[in-house]
């Protein structure tokens, strides 16, 4: 099969969009690209991460020309002046790189209003890309390689548009690639990068494949893509079967993912390591290490003996296991559900001293309603040093009255708070305050919080590192 046969396969669309970089790869496809569908219905993407001075923009020029000459259409990227060259802590500069080009072909796309994005990986690429990952530890996801076709919110959990991202050429090689830039006359660029070996993927392409090729005879690349075909087919399988456990056994709330515990536990260790990278959402990247601590610690109960990098957090609320985001915030959520109104007489309130946040965290509806002086109140939330004097008790810390219902610290910082000038005025879950109790001959304000309960679990799940 050669490139144009492969393009054959493609599913159908109106306009495709063919990312570029000038190597005999990318310049195959889009040449191809332009025979198969017509010049019209295809557009050149070049992305210029500015890390190799003068010979990137060179790269650059040298596409515009290309494109030009097939009379496609062109569009030039560029990343941030010295991002790449000096990436935030924290940040490898291979994968924001591929981030952010990623990030600007979806933004092309969807303002030029093409559904199909096409990159010139081939089964070289899965090689190298299934030896990465073996050296990381990686499980199925990461050694099933790259797959023929997927949805760009599948690959980077926030690019929302409707973009499918297409990989025709898996079944060729990169020689392949070369063959047909040879045989129609194109000439090619050659990253100078590509040669040095202080990239992991450099050194795996020209110091150790070669030598496994050589010991293990015939197209050892090829061996590669089908050994990727059928991980991928096995890991695809497992994450259907995760899908279906979480859809059964788990319910979505305003602050995360609620989860059956003993049917959690009780399943198998491949089933509880997918559901864990769906619910981390993935681009946690946790690998088999990271993973395994985070169910030792679900299955002795020490959620805080271990946190891993990034957001998300995980508590243990009687027989349900809560995962929430530590980043996010709730605080819009709660002025929605808090409504205040005028009451002609005073009725009977609802408090529970904070029992019923732990009910809300389990998935149950839960209505807070308190009776109060009216006056003008504003919304806000906890702070440290903040006391309270509920009717019904001492003046104490608010901290403290919080730690002995139990409340977890993510949630503390996030129920909501009436104050009457810079007064507490009532602690949603609690009594009102001493200073905001209804007097003789006093207008009555009826302050009510309606949480409501965990819906089915929704299946908003993570994307892949692509």
């Amino acid at each position: 099969m050669g490139v144009l046969e492969a393009l054959g396969k493609l599913p159908r669309f109106e306009r495709y969009a063919v990312a570029c970089s000038g190597g005999a790869d990318s310049l195959a496809l889009l040449h191809a690209a332009s025979i198969c569908f017509g010049p019209e219905r295809v557009v050149a993407l070049h992305f210029d991460h500015g890390i190799r001075g003068i010979e990137s923009a060179e790269d650059a020029a040298f596409c515009e020309k290309f494109a030009n000459g097939l009379k496609v259409k062109f569009f030039l990227g560029k990343a941030e002046a010295g991002l790449l060259a000096d990436p935030p802590k924290g940040e490898n500069q291979e994968a924001l790189a591929r981030k952010l080009r990623y990030f600007w072909f979806a933004e092309v796309c969807e303002k030029e209003n093409i559904h199909c994005l096409l990159t010139a990986h081939h089964a070289d690429d899965v090689a190298e890309t299934m030896l990465m990952h073996l050296m990381r530890g990686s499980g199925l996801k990461g050694l099933a390689g790259l797959n023929e076709s997927a949805k760009i919110s599948e690959l980077f959990k926030d690019i929302a548009c409707d973009l499918t991202v297409c990989r025709p050429l898996l079944e060729l090689r990169a020689k392949d690639c070369v063959d047909y830039c040879l045989e129609h006359k194109l000439a090619y660029r050659t990253d100078s990068t590509n040669s040095d070996q202080s990239y992991l993927r450099n050194w795996l392409r020209h110091e150790i494949i070669p030598k496994l090729r050589e010991r293990a005879g015939g197209d050892l690349t090829l061996k590669f893509r089908r050994t990727a075909i059928q991980l991928g087919e096995q890991r695809e399988f497992i994450r259907e079967a995760a899908l279906d456990f979480l859809r059964r056994k788990a319910l979505s709330a305003a602050f995360g993912t609620i989860v059956d515990a003993s049917a959690f536990l009780e399943a198998k260790p491949a089933l509880q390591r997918e559901v864990l990278r769906i619910l981390a959402a993935e681009g946690e990247n946790w690998d088999f290490e990271t993973l395994d601590k985070v169910l030792n610690c679900l299955k002795d109960g020490t959620e805080p003996a271990f946190q891993p990098a990034g957001g998300v957090r995980w508590l243990s609320v009687g027989e349900k296991i809560v995962f929430y985001n530590e980043q996010t915030s709730l605080k819009d959520f709660f002025q929605s559900a808090l409504k205040i109104k005028k009451a002609e007489d005073r009725g009977r309130g609802y408090s529970d001293n904070g029992s019923g946040w732990l009910a809300w965290l389990k998935g149950e509806a839960v209505t807070y309603r308190e009776y109060l002086r009216a006056d003008e109140y504003a919304l806000g939330f906890f702070m440290n040093g903040l006391r309270y004097a509920p009717t019904n008790g001492p003046e104490r810390k608010a901290g403290d009255m919080m730690t002995d219902a139990k409340i977890p610290l993510f949630l503390r910082r996030e129920i909501p708070i009436l104050f009457s000038e810079d007064s507490p005025a009532w602690i949603a879950g609690w009594r009102i305050a001493k200073s905001a109790a209804v007097g003789e001959g006093d207008e009555i304000a009826e302050a009510t919080l309606e949480l409501p309960p965990a819906k089915p679990w929704n299946g908003n799940e993570g994307g892949d590192a692509c």
